[in-house]
């Protein structure tokens, strides 16, 4: 098994996640999709995948989720401004 990191792994992931203006009724929200990936990257790296395909398939369910959670903001955002 790999050496690698998991939460180095998610931490660079979630980045332009966390980076965003995200309204604290949705922080929540991140703090458990960042525990869900960090589970998902531990069972990939105990199941033997190298940390490329670790880093892919993170990198993939993140900007899914970050669009998401744009679309969640501007939502909300559009909601605030009526």
């Amino acid at each position: 098994m790999s050496e690698i990191n998991p939460e180095a792994v998610i931490a660079a992931a979630i980045k332009p996640i966390s980076d965003l203006d995200i309204p604290p009724v949705l922080r929540a929200s991140i703090e458990r999709q960042s525990r869900s990936l960090m589970g998902l990257a531990s069972s990939l790296l105990h199941a033997g995948m190298d940390e490329q395909g670790v880093r892919t398939i993170i990198n993939q369910a993140c900007c899914s989720y970050r669009d998401e959670l744009v679309s969640a903001i501007l939502a909300l955002r559009e909601n605030h401004d009526k």
